[in-house]
């Protein structure tokens, strides 16, 4: 060994050893520190936190937390300190001080996630908070353990028996492990006790009780399907806000066995050190706050309730406002009048935005004396106002609100307990970027702002129905793509319904629900549904409630449907609502109800049209379906609704004959071009099953493939499936809106420019945009206007609505077997007609217009003849009954078993608005049906509407009398004769009667 060697390693154990000499003095020195702080912590913590923390938390759970508060300085060195489990799914914040903005912080860190379990200590002398949080899904109760056992053998002790042990013990099934671990008998008293009081109510109960001994006053709420996500942040800002301490509260769900969830919040709070008081103006203000909270999501608007000390309903109020302002504005310029940039103006302007709701609050205000001249003195002064305002954008913004508040004919925003806001507004407000010259004006327009959602209900008519859809999106990005298109999407839906309904008494109707990332799609639904119920129930002398002011005058009656996303669950609450509500008619007020209505997808009722519609289409291209094998592709897969009735009514009727090539859903594409095979479709079909689960060893074809929509490449096969595979006849059934559009259409042909369909059934609402649909048209694809192909489902609902109307529950479920089944022939004679007539007048013309123009064309002209006839029968108020035309018509269009049962209540309880609608579609389409297209127009504007109709059904009456007098008689050419009668003669007869004959 060298000297600089020796010398190294002498070097090197002389470090080493001070090194373990410094070691150790440190971690004597730490240990006396931690000693001395433990000395000092300990006994002030067990001094000073709440009993029920002490009770309930374990020895460990104590020590860790300790542990914590020792080593993390969170006292002594006023640091907030987190602690969060391995697995995520619990947070654990020791705050110091017992300011409720540092609690405020801590909520807002989680605002996006499921709280399943909150817990809030404050020490007695305010230096400390302990927070803990229980993120969802936590491990559930164990039921057959000791620990549920005891628990409800304790609240049997508590005298707990009967009916209330069966519910003690459901919501305790209900809870997580947790709960059950800590549990405590008087805790679970009060839980139980909330649980009955909120019952079946979307409401939510409060209540508020005075703690002894002490100056705390504890407020629980409860309440059914909470927001899954912010609830306990908006509820302490609320507390904040009215100037509440907070000093304990505890957060609990509970996931029943009937799929319900509650949410129990107690908070252990006082007011300047003293007792909150029951009988205070404070607390009867802080309750309506709190009735608010479920139906309340964050929003940046929040900064006037902190600033300006704004109600909730009025961040609710501006929040609407600049929904709506973007919606529009968007139309102008999307980028200038984006969301963030309409809230950032919105939130810079205040002292316009002030004057602005102060005028709507005038306008609508029930208790305002001298409403009327105050509305026009604040109008003036916003406007005034708003109109000094420089820069171009931001007055634009300011304006749009503006005409939102001046077009609004009623609102609920005054009405005590709202689950969201709602607005009937006037459709002259539309702006110019959203008119199109000459294009109907929708009749009403509602305006909705719910927890985490938007949307809009149009209708074309007085009295109209449609399905009620909600789009759920999964980013802000998503969302934002949607509301500048949700507008112009509800009015096409709408005008495609109004289109489509020429056939009952219903206009066309469409309501869309956009769900933001956050939202709760039970409780946007149950805010639209009690929203729009808001502004059209009518008080004992008035077209609305007290409390909603009415510009409007007059009575309104809606009929709702289902559409995506709305699920039995959905239309039973709100049929229920509607009925605990007072509305007049609530079996009417929503279509396809489980018991007591037509269920879509259990009947096949839409599927039923498109495949009358496709097989006349099929014989029209030379293809006996019956006879001949003929080949289909499907968008929308075997769980859904109209593609999944539709294989199963085709596979029935036409057996092998059918061959379904290609099938796409939101989850995968098959594709074989010999067939996909029937049993393996009806299999997925039967078990509510997508596409991506077909069998591919069932595959037989060249090509064949079966994939499921999970990375890009997959994607985009899927996406060009119903463009590429060649079929006689494509039926898109499910889908977006405008999913063949100018962007894409021309990929409907292959590389010589031959369609891969020569024709397209449209079983799915504006699958094709309206452009596309004309270019392909004009390259010979014959396509089916979705107003044509799919009507049955409208028809069939206006059919439920109708025997809603003149049943009761009861009767309609003893009476549906037969109602359904005649319903089914009335369902498919109005697919035949139209499909017959359409395609008679395109070989008529010589396909001089598209087959989509002509069905168009066919609506209006049946519904303008409607409109003008039912417009009669209002202006003259004509006693329908005792006609006997009108009435026979009445009797003639409803199903049999109707007529048979209840024919006298049919006149009685249907609304007499509804029975005029209802003589003039059925009059009308009839005429169409059988004149053909032009001749009702023409004779409508030379002679009065009303005996234009009468003269022709008086005619047609007696033109099947002759005819089945001549077929009885022993004349050669009878049955031609009785034909030209039927077919010729009611056309002649009723012209000479008119004297233009």
């Amino acid at each position: 060994m060298t000297d600089a060697s020796r010398s190294g390693t002498a070097t090197a154990l002389h470090e080493d050893a001070v090194s373990g000499s410094a070691a150790a003095e440190a971690l004597d020195l730490v240990r006396r520190g931690l000693d001395d702080m433990a000395g000092q912590v300990v006994p002030w913590f067990f001094g000073n936190m709440p009993e029920y923390y002490l009770r309930t938390h374990s020895v460990t759970e104590k020590v860790h937390h300790l542990q914590a508060i020792i080593s993390g300085r969170a006292v002594t060195g006023s640091q907030t300190v987190r602690l969060m489990a391995p697995d995520g799914r619990k947070a654990t914040y020791l705050v110091p001080g017992g300011g409720t903005k540092e609690l405020l912080t801590i909520l807002e860190a989680h605002v996006a996630q499921e709280i399943e379990t909150a817990r809030l200590y404050t020490t007695q002398d305010g230096q400390l908070h302990l927070v803990e949080f229980l993120f969802g899904e936590q491990p559930r109760a164990e039921v057959a353990g000791d620990l549920f056992a005891e628990a409800v053998s304790a609240m049997r002790g508590e005298g707990v028996s009967g009916d209330r042990i069966d519910l003690f013990e459901r919501m305790l099934r209900g809870a997580n492990a947790e709960y059950l671990e800590k549990f405590d008998p008087q805790r679970a008293l009060r839980h139980l006790h909330m649980l009955e009081s909120v019952g079946r109510s979307e409401d939510t109960a409060i209540l508020l009780e005075q703690c002894t001994p002490g100056s705390e006053t504890r407020l629980v709420m409860a309440m059914r399907h909470p927001p899954a996500t912010g609830l306990l942040l908006q509820t302490a800002k609320i507390l904040a806000r009215t100037g509440v301490t907070v000093n304990r509260c505890y957060g609990d769900s509970f996931n029943l066995d009937d799929g319900d969830s509650v949410a129990i919040l107690s908070f252990y709070v006082n007011v300047g050190g003293d007792i909150l008081h029951e009988d205070s103006e404070l607390w009867q203000r802080l309750r309506r706050k709190l009735q608010l909270v479920k139906w309340f999501a964050p929003n940046p608007f929040e900064s006037y309730a902190d600033r300006e000390g704004w109600s909730l309903k009025r961040v609710m109020l501006l929040a609407a406002a600049a929904e709506f302002a973007h919606a529009f504005l968007v139309q102008e310029n999307q980028w200038a009048y984006s969301t963030n940039n309409v809230t950032r103006i919105l939130q810079e302007r205040r002292g316009e935005v002030a004057r602005l709701v102060a005028w709507f609050e005038a306008r609508f205000d029930p208790t305002l004396g001298g409403r009327e001249a105050k509305a026009r003195e604040l109008d003036e002064a916003a406007l005034a106002a708003v109109g000094d305002v420089a820069d171009e954008s931001e007055r634009t913004v300011l304006l749009m609100v503006h005409r939102f508040f001046a077009f609004t004919l009623r609102t609920n925003y005054f009405l005590e307990d709202v689950y969201g806001l709602s607005f009937r507004l006037d459709p002259q407000f539309l702006p110019a970027p959203c008119r199109i010259e000459g294009e109907e004006l929708p009749y009403g327009i509602f305006f909705f702002h719910g927890p985490y959602c938007m949307g809009f209900h149009i209708r074309y008519r007085d009295m109209s129905r449609g399905g009620v859809r909600v789009v759920p999106t999964r980013s802000a990005e998503q969302f934002e793509l949607e509301s500048n298109r949700l507008y112009d999407e509800v009015k096409g839906l709408a005008y495609a319904q109004q289109v489509k309904n020429k056939d009952i008494p219903e206009g066309g109707s469409k309501a869309v629900i956009l769900l933001g990332p956050l939202g709760d799609i039970r409780l946007a639904v149950a805010s639209m549904g009690n929203s729009l119920l808001d502004v059209i129930l009518c008080g004992e002398s008035s077209p609305t409630l007290p409390g909603v002011v009415d510009h409007l005058g007059k009575e309104e009656i809606i009929y709702l449907g289902p559409d995506e996303n709305i699920t039995p669950e959905h239309i039973t609450w709100i049929v229920e609502r509607a009925r605990q509500r007072g509305y007049r008619w609530p079996s009417a007020f929503m279509s396809s109800k489980p018991g007591a209505g037509i269920n879509h997808k259990q009947y096949g009722v839409t599927s039923l049209g498109v495949m009358v519609f496709a097989e006349e289409v099929l014989r029209h291209l030379g293809i006996d379906p019956a006879a001949q094998p003929f080949t289909v592709k499907i968008t929308g897969g075997p769980k859904g609704d109209v593609a999944g009735n539709l294989m199963r009514i085709m596979f029935r009727d036409y057996g092998d004959n059918a061959r379904v090539v290609a099938v796409t859903d939101g989850h995968g594409a098959a594709y074989d071009p010999e067939g996909l095979d029937r049993a393996e479709l009806m299999r997925l079909v039967d078990g509510q099953r997508s596409i991506d689960s077909f069998d591919a060893a069932l595959l037989r074809g060249e090509g064949a493939f079966v994939v499921s929509a999970r990375d890009p490449e997959t994607v985009r096969l899927r996406n060009a499936l119903h463009n590429t595979a060649r079929a006689d006849i494509f039926i898109p059934s499910g889908g977006r809106p405008n999913t063949i559009n100018m962007r894409n259409w021309h990929e409907f042909f292959d590389g010589d420019g031959v369609p891969t369909a020569r024709a397209i059934v449209e079983g799915a609402n504006l699958f094709v945009s309206p452009d596309a649909r004309k270019r392909l048209a004009e390259r010979g694809v014959l396509v089916v206007h979705g107003s044509s192909a799919n009507k049955t489902g409208v028809i069939c609902s206006s059919y439920e609505v109708l025997g809603g109307l003149v049943m009761t529950d009861g009767e309609f479920i003893a009476a549906k077997e037969r109602y359904v089944a005649d319903v089914f022939d009335i369902l498919r004679r109005r697919a035949r007609d139209e499909a017959r007539l359409l395609l008679a007048e395109l070989r008529r013309c010589d396909r001089c217009k598209p087959l989509h123009v002509i069905s168009v064309e066919a609506s209006q002209e049946m519904n303008h003849a409607a409109d003008a006839l039912y417009g009669a029968f209002m202006q003259r108020q004509l006693d329908i009954a005792e006609d006997s035309l009108w009435r026979g018509l009445v009797l003639d269009y409803c199903p049999a078993v109707l007529v048979e049962k209840f024919r006298d209540r049919i006149f009685d309880m249907v609304p007499r608005r509804h029975l005029y609608a209802l003589i003039a579609a059925y009059a009308a389409s009839a005429i169409v049906y059988a004149e053909g297209m032009g001749w009702l127009a023409g004779v409508g504007t030379q002679r009065d509407i009303v005996d234009v109709v009468r003269n022709w059904h008086e005619a047609r009456a007696l033109m099947l009398r002759l005819a089945t007098a001549v077929e009885s008689t022993d004349m050669e050419q009878s049955a031609q004769v009785a034909h030209l009668l039927r077919h010729g003669g009611v056309r002649r007869f009723t012209e000479e009667r008119l004297g233009l004959a």
